[in-house]
């Protein structure tokens, strides 16, 4: 078991010797307990790569004081941090599976390993109000840190800080406002906040860590830097959707879908930007995958919202209660499933593939002579490979039948092709967001993203027919009454039909 609290603190450096300012009278502090000084050892966990420095979480066993145990920290910011924590174990040489599955995204499913010792002399200060509760904690620290790699200096680092932490659920805000006030007690003191505020990096210093090895930004006014900038975003939407989707909490499921898609259309289009690796050519492949499998948690995601009631309020009023539970439970069952598949792929080999494909592009781009060039000559290039493929996939999706198949056959085969062109139509409007209103022409702009609003109501109205077709036959095999079925399959066929005509439509604009 564990458990998760905000941490909201402040940290000063603080001269040897010098004597802690006097807070009384600073953000309703009015007294002060001292306690009596006491020792805490902590060693700290990471990567080969520092896969978690780079992310900015830290993980630790610790002994010694009120909270002895192992630790998740995440940062928000410098002063905010998310802690997790878990029981001691005794084996001090062995992180608990619990803590290694709480951190399976941040670790990229590689082995932790110890990378630094800390010890810490700890005196604490409760900062109390006129009433005697407490609204901070101030510990003045001692700190001895050890790197553990072969190329440690043989000397520990140390040196002193003081943390100042507000009392568990005060605001942020106002914690904030507590923190600026006693700025200027620790200046007259001689502190200055620190510019390093975590322990981790400090005694991390100097150590060979490839994870923290950064590259220069691609130059302004190029397709590089408009790339880059557009990964570093969706980067951390898919690293707080993911963690969301593993701890089963509630997320924005279309979103995320929506995040995922923008991945692929800046791998996909823009293969020519990155380079020509084989691992990286996997992560393409596996921005796809994911695209793929967000999309289906989505589209059951709107099933689940729409397919138990008919467009208008006179129709609705026709479909029967059982007709709608049933439904309204088989979409649950649908989107579940669907979710199922795609927590097991966020634990893949090719979505970590993903991941550090991401981490490489944002924190260590090597862009291409291609991707140096205007956003405008980038575009034309783009231009002339997505606008035909996104046309003849439409033209596919909307293409005369073939009377001498069978009508099933033909069903399936108007689905799996209108899919592949609402996702290669979804895929280029976002690819075209990329660079910008000016790189590509406003008139192609409109009508791609009028294609995928198009083909994005034309596939969710096939799959809503396809779900009552199957749930009407067991209605009526169960002699149960079908008419509520009938009422939602002829309003999905009207919004089928007139999606069919605006896809033509839109085609012969594209």
């Amino acid at each position: 078991m564990s458990d998760t609290h905000l941490e909201i603190e402040r940290t000063y450096d603080l001269p040897e010797g010098a004597a802690l300012p006097d807070l009384i009278g600073v953000g309703g502090i009015l007294q002060a307990d001292h306690q009596e000084p006491f020792e805490l050892d902590a060693t700290y966990w990471d990567t080969e790569r520092y896969d978690l420095v780079a992310a900015r979480v830290t993980v630790r066993r610790r002994t010694g004081g009120h909270d002895a145990g192992w630790h998740i920290k995440r940062a928000a910011s410098d002063t905010v941090r998310h802690e997790q924590h878990f029981p001691l174990t005794e084996d001090p040489d062995t992180v608990p599976d619990e803590v290694l599955a709480a951190l399976f995204a941040e670790r990229r499913g590689r082995g932790l390993r110890p990378v630094v010792r800390i010890t810490t002399t700890r005196t604490v200060t409760r900062l109390l109000d006129e009433d005697g509760d407490q609204v901070a904690e101030l510990a003045d620290d001692t700190v001895r840190a050890r790197r553990l790699d072969d190329e440690a200096p043989e000397t520990p680092r140390s040196w002193r800080e003081v943390e100042v932490e507000s009392a568990e659920g005060v605001d942020e805000q106002v914690a904030h406002e507590l923190f600026a006030a006693l700025d200027g007690r620790f200046a007259d003191a001689g502190g200055t906040p620190a510019a390093v505020s975590s322990k981790l990096a400090r005694g991390l210093a100097g150590a060979p860590a490839p994870r923290l090895q950064t590259a220069p930004k691609p130059d302004k006014g190029t397709a590089a830097r408009a790339l880059t900038k557009r990964l570093r975003k969706l980067r951390a939407s898919v690293l707080d959707q993911q963690a969301t989707l593993r701890a089963g909490d509630p997320t924005d499921l279309r979103e995320t879908a929506a995040t995922a898609l923008g991945v692929a259309a800046v791998f996909g289009p823009y293969r020519a930007a990155f380079p020509d690796t084989e691992t990286f050519d996997r992560a393409a492949d596996a921005a796809e995958a994911f695209a793929d499998v967000t999309a289906r948690v989505a589209l059951a995601d709107h099933l689940v919202d729409r397919l138990p009631r008919a467009s208008t309020p006179a129709q609705d009023a026709l479909v029967d209660a059982m007709t709608r539970e049933r439904l309204l439970a088989a979409m649950r069952e649908r989107r579940a499933e669907a979710l199922r598949d795609l927590v097991v792929f966020l634990h893949s080999e090719p979505f970590l593939e993903l991941l550090d494909a991401l981490d490489d592009a944002v924190e260590r781009p090597e862009p291409t002579r291609w991707a140096l060039r205007s956003p405008k000559h980038v575009a034309q290039d783009v231009s002339a490979v997505e606008k035909p493929r996104v046309r003849d996939l439409v033209q596919d999706a909307v293409g005369d039948d073939d009377p001498e198949v069978a009508r099933a056959e033909l069903e399936a085969a108007e689905l799996a092709a209108t899919e592949r062109a609402w996702t290669a139509t979804l895929r280029a409007r976002m690819a075209m967001d990329v660079l910008g209103d000016d790189a590509f022409p406003h008139a192609l702009w409109k009508r791609i993203g009028n294609a995928a609003e198009v083909l994005t109501e034309r596939v969710r109205s096939l799959h809503a027919l396809e779900q009552l077709r199957i749930h009407s036959g067991i209605a009526e095999r169960a002699d149960e009454g079908t008419f509520g079925y009938g009422v939602l399959a002829g309003d999905r066929v009207r919004l089928a039909e007139q999606s069919y005509d605006e896809a033509v439509h839109t085609l012969n604009r594209v």
